[in-house]
């Protein structure tokens, strides 16, 4: 399954501002997510998309709460059955060549979530209503400073990241435009992340010693725009995201040597100093 970074951050940050009377069901949030992946392999910003892939899901109030999801929607392979990929977390995310073969795959309209519990016999349903695309006119990069930093990076310096800003799509609910910077590594997963910043940003702090020297990392960075509301039958909180990503890599150096404080400099250039006058009077012819 083709996954978003921050997928994990979602429910934790919006579903669960859901008033509590709207949470009768155990169906804590539905959401389709259409992505428009870039690749950057220099200083300069990619032209063109390079992938594309969907995500439909759906996030449980509770880990247990269902044992099997599905989903009914306009596009030709519905009914499709989400799998767990978490304890609350369901989903489905295939791939394709185009924005065409995306579109025809994963159409607007209703897009019907039955999740059941054998167990109990329980079975619920939620509905989103997905009515057209919203993606941000910009696209995401690293700025040609940040790209040329963090290739031979000396992880012991902090680095401001500094990326492409971007204003949100039309059709965007307000206030619903956010920067996502993800740095990955393929032995230890996610070292570093932030997330929900604001479109205009435009920069972010990556602290000292969060990466290992002469380590090769991929970096993520997503300019999500999104629609939000919420089912008036279950209470579950829908999403509509339509995200734009650019995904690359890098290299850090060494650590280099520790940079002396300002009171260790006077000391050394009064040395310096001293051993420049002594070369100079060696050099003297005698009186």
């Amino acid at each position: 399954m083709n996954t978003r970074a921050f997928t994990g951050l979602l429910c934790v940050t919006v579903a669960c501002a859901v008033p509590a009377h709207m949470m009768a069901s155990n169906i804590a949030e539905i959401d389709v997510f259409k992505n428009q992946v870039f690749t950057q392999t220099s200083g300069a910003a990619p032209t063109t998309p390079t992938d594309f892939f969907a995500n439909i899901e759906l996030n449980s109030v509770n880990p247990g709460d269902f044992d099997a999801v599905s989903v009914s929607y306009p596009g030709p392979a519905s009914p499709t059955s989400l799998t767990l990929f978490g304890p609350s977390f369901w989903g489905y995310g295939p791939s394709f060549a185009t924005q065409a073969d995306m579109n025809a795959a994963v159409p607007t309209g209703d897009y019907v979530y039955t999740a059941a519990n054998s167990a109990t016999s329980d079975s619920e349903m939620a509905t989103l209503d997905y009515t057209g695309d919203a993606f941000a006119s910009a696209i995401p990069a690293l700025t040609t400073s940040t790209w040329n930093a963090l290739n031979g990076l000396n992880p012991s310096t902090a680095l401001t990241v500094g990326f492409d800003t971007f204003t949100p799509g039309a059709g965007t609910t307000p206030g619903n435009g956010f920067v996502f910077f993800t740095i990955s590594n393929a032995m230890t997963g996610t070292v570093f992340s932030d997330g929900f910043l604001n479109p205009s940003s435009g920069s972010l702090l990556l602290p000292a010693n969060t990466l290992l020297p002469n380590t090769t990392y991929n970096f993520e960075l997503d300019f999500s725009d999104r629609q939000t509301g919420s089912d008036p039958v279950s209470g579950a909180f829908t999403v509509v995201g339509y995200d734009l990503r650019d995904d690359g890599s890098f290299t850090t150096g060494s650590i280099g040597p520790a940079t002396p404080e300002p009171g260790t400099w006077l000391l050394f250039g009064s040395g310096f100093a001293a051993l420049a006058a002594l070369r100079r009077r060696s050099l003297s012819p005698p009186s």
